[in-house]
């Protein structure tokens, strides 16, 4: 069995934030890791991480700096975490979810650039448990803790690429449509139109889209 080994992988990019509820916190929710070679010539299990550590204490640094100057070195004299996360696996890939430290004007910054986009990575820190030495050099592991995660300024992956581009649209489409529904048998109900030859299904309709509504509210 192979010694435990420390790693720090750049990956990922944001997915684009909904807007929060009114006096909730906004969380910026980050692709952290899927399970094809990083640039490290690792593999890791995107079913082996362990979480509950990092979940119990969730540091979100900016550029791995905790006060030893970083991977990168950045100089910050007032080192302190700029927020807080929650790791959790979902299908093929680990994500996180960030809320920024809204007391912290260095956090406040960050967070800024990542909303407009100028920010857009985050890379985890980790140590493997159980790992095997791969075709590339590298290795395969089946089992690492999460540590802690950053946003940083260079993502390291070649496959740094939003990840809900295309569920948005699809989103804003059925919230459109679930719209158009609701305003028409709205009008209907109104102007005392004929009555429709079924109006349990209108009124299953209405319904339905006036969930539909109400579930993307929930989201947000």
């Amino acid at each position: 069995m192979p010694a435990p080994l420390s790693r720090a992988r750049l990956f990922t990019v944001q997915k684009d934030a909904p807007a929060p509820a009114e006096g909730a916190p906004r969380l910026h929710t980050f692709r952290a890791n899927d399970g094809d070679f990083d640039r490290y010539n690792d593999r890791l299990s995107v079913q082996g991480w362990m979480l509950d550590a990092f979940n119990a204490n969730p540091v979100v640094l900016y550029n791995h700096d905790d006060g030893s100057g970083g991977l990168f070195g950045t100089g910050r004299k007032d080192v302190l975490p700029i927020g807080k996360g929650r790791a959790y696996v979902q299908g093929d890939a680990l994500l996180v979810d960030i809320e920024f430290d809204q007391d912290d004007d260095f956090a406040r910054k960050v967070e800024s650039k990542v909303a407009r986009g100028i920010l857009n990575a985050v890379s985890v820190r980790y140590l493997m448990h159980r790992y095997h030495e791969n075709e590339r050099g590298g290795f395969d592991c089946e089992q690492q803790e999460l540590l802690e995660i950053s946003v940083v300024t260079i993502p390291g992956n070649q496959r740094a690429v939003r990840v809900k581009e295309l569920a948005d649209e699809r989103a804003a489409f059925i919230q459109d449509v679930a719209k158009a529904v609701v305003a028409t048998l709205d009008e209907r109900e109104r102007s005392n139109a004929a009555p429709p030859p079924a109006p349990d299904v209108n009124a299953l309709a209405k319904h339905t889209a006036e969930a539909l509504l109400q579930h993307f509210k929930e989201m947000r």
